[in-house]
């Protein structure tokens, strides 16, 4: 369990974000089956990336992909066009995960997988083998997520016969779709898009060999938290620009503050404020496209004085690394803010907010929930759990926090933080 605190709520600093690691998985997929000479700068360092390099490049046939979603989704598309016999599995959370819309999907390509215990669920046996279109037109508009697609995507080069897909454009996370295609075109494949109907021309005209993974915006959103809620800010962040192929940044202005200035400058953007000024939250609140921002801003806003708010596209919070609509219920609770859910709208009423001092926030193993509290730090020294869940995406976070004046402590777990007493005695 550590104390985050910031004894100044001054933040000053350059702040080198993690990599994305949506790209970075796409591309060494697409740099396993196309260009294996490829040349990937600035891969993630994000244990989910690195955990999938490492399955990618071994000689064994068990995949296990502990708690990484994605790198179990890719690799059920890898596997079914790589020749050879292969199981995959992941933890008993992952295993919860529904996978059968997937395998159904590349069932129509003729694919051979197995369930190995529960229908519909990981963990798979997977033959890998050539895989045919049986028609010009597969229509998988019954898929609910982009990263099935986007799965489908990624081999579909590899897939024998001409054929388009008809895709549910309407899907949560349907961006990252948009991602995939973006990374296809970057290895040369023509993607071709006529509503939902998506085909990927098999002649890759590729003409590099280096490919330079740029920030991850998702990890950038604590930052621009921490920007809302510091008193002074002063912020670097290179590599990040506003023509980055990641479409999150449209969600850059969903809270504004009239006194924060953004600019584009040698090679990356730069964040000042030097007084408090006044918020502004738009009134759609939609993260039906970016579900991973959605428990930030949703802590973000009861922070900076926004009484109510309306959240939708939270659907899909229930199916991540833990049930995120029932932990972020759990940390709004603990500063008085409730969280309902009104046919697909989630209100958000802030009247009652009070962050209390060593508040203590629960991770449940989800390194989203543990970074999406940390800029409350600014207002009140809080607690959190378990400091390592961050390894999955941004493994250097407290180490970014420190530097820019955030104190990160070790405290004893054998406190009993439902108390919220004061731990400053037990620093170990």
């Amino acid at each position: 369990m550590i104390r985050l605190l910031h004894p100044t709520a001054i933040v000053k600093g350059e702040v080198k974000l993690p990599s994305s690691k949506s790209i970075s998985n796409r591309l060494l997929v697409l740099q396993k089956l196309y260009e294996p000479s490829l040349f990937l700068d600035n891969l993630s360092e994000a244990n989910d990336t690195q955990l999938l390099a490492r399955i990618l490049t071994q000689e064994s046939s068990l995949m296990d992909v502990e708690d990484a979603g994605t790198a179990l989704r890719f690799l059920v598309a890898y596997t079914a066009v790589t020749p050879g016999e292969w199981t995959i599995k992941g933890t008993e959370r992952l295993h919860q995960r529904p996978i059968a819309e997937l395998v159904d999907a590349l069932r129509l390509f003729g694919a051979d997988i197995e369930y190995l215990e529960n229908k519909g669920y990981a963990p798979l046996k997977v033959k890998g083998k050539k895989l045919v279109a049986s028609s010009t037109l597969i229509d998988v508009t019954n898929v609910k997520s982009s990263q099935f697609v986007s799965a489908l995507l990624l081999i579909a080069p590899l897939i024998e016969g001409e054929f388009n897909l008809k895709v549910n454009t309407k899907m949560s996370s349907y961006s990252y779709v948009h991602l995939t295609i973006s990374s296809l075109r970057r290895m040369g494949f023509p993607v071709f898009i006529k509503g939902q109907y998506l085909s990927v021309n098999k002649q890759q005209k590729f003409d590099g060999e280096y490919f330079q993974i740029e920030p991850d915006w998702t990890s950038f959103y604590y930052w621009l938290s921490i920007a809302h809620l510091a008193k002074e800010v002063d912020l670097f962040f290179p590599g990040l620009r506003l023509e980055n192929m990641s479409r999150e940044r449209t969600k850059l202005y969903d809270v504004g503050n009239k006194a924060m200035f953004f600019e584009e400058i040698n090679g990356g953007i730069r964040i000042t404020k030097k007084k408090k000024g006044s918020i502004e939250v738009v009134s759609d609140l939609n993260y039906s496209q970016f579900p991973d921002s959605a428990m930030t801003f949703a802590m973000l806003i009861p922070a900076v004085g926004k009484k109510n708010a309306k959240l939708k596209g939270l659907d899909s919070l229930k199916y991540k690394e833990c049930d995120r609509e029932k932990a972020l219920k759990s940390h709004l609770s603990k500063i008085g803010v409730q969280l309902t859910k009104l046919e697909d709208i989630w209100m958000l009423d802030a009247t009652e907010f009070n962050l209390r001092p060593e508040t203590y926030f629960e991770t449940y193993g989800d390194h989203r929930m543990a970074m999406c509290v940390a800029p409350l730090a600014l207002l009140q020294p809080i607690l959190i759990e378990d400091k390592e869940v961050v390894k999955k995406s941004y493994p250097h976070f407290w180490q970014d926090l420190k530097k820019v004046g955030f104190v990160v402590e070790e405290v004893s777990d054998s406190l009993d933080p439902s108390k919220n007493s004061s731990v400053s005695s037990y620093l170990i």
